[in-house]
């Protein structure tokens, strides 16, 4: 993948990874999505001057779609260790294409499994299932924000975008450490 944002140069190359692809009611419409988390990613990113190669695991987001006109969700992805020293990557959301079954939550560690509907504590958790007390997934703020208001009359969205580390467990895998993306998006289209 080759590719160009301001003054940041990127030429990537994913790796092998089986995707979860799913088509999910949408209001009167749907939506469509195919993701992988803990894929393998290698290439160079060029940004400020300085040059960075790159070797290790990403996320792969890819959706569309027709979806409801007023749509709220929570989303969640990234890639880490569990305790037993496992790669993993999850991809987790609440509100959009989040059926019961044959949704877009995705855990990939020897493979991918689908967790059952989870919950999000606004940017800060995730609750699975089996959560007792405190949150399973538990998210820390790295500084890094993308945040975003439009409002176009009809076409509105209130966006926010989180980087960070994560700690807790992942539908009862321990992680030993964690990194990713918290996010919160409200439109209306």
């Amino acid at each position: 993948i080759e590719g160009r944002c301001g003054e940041v140069n990127a030429s990537l190359e994913f790796g092998e990874l089986e995707p979860i692809e799913v088509v999910s009611p949408s209001g009167r419409g749907w939506g469509w999505t195919r993701k992988r988390a803990g894929v393998p990613v290698s290439g160079r990113i060029e940004a400020a001057g300085r040059t960075f190669d790159v070797d290790g695991f990403g996320v792969d987001d890819q959706s569309a779609g027709y979806h409801a006109r007023h749509v709220d969700w929570f989303w969640t992805a990234g890639i880490g260790v569990d305790v037993d020293g496992r790669a993993l990557g999850w991809n987790l959301t609440e509100g959009i294409n989040d059926s019961p079954t044959r949704s877009e939550r995705a855990i990939w560690i020897n493979g991918s499994l689908e967790p059952a509907p989870v919950r999000f504590d606004g940017l800060d958790a995730v609750r699975f299932e089996g959560d007792r007390g405190e949150p399973g997934l538990r998210f820390g703020f790295g500084g890094a924000e993308r945040h975003r208001h439009d409002n176009f009359g009809l076409v509105r969205s209130d966006y926010t975008h989180r980087f960070g580390t994560f700690t807790g467990t992942l539908d009862g895998i321990e992680l030993a450490g964690a990194a990713g993306v918290m996010e919160e998006h409200q439109v209306t289209w």
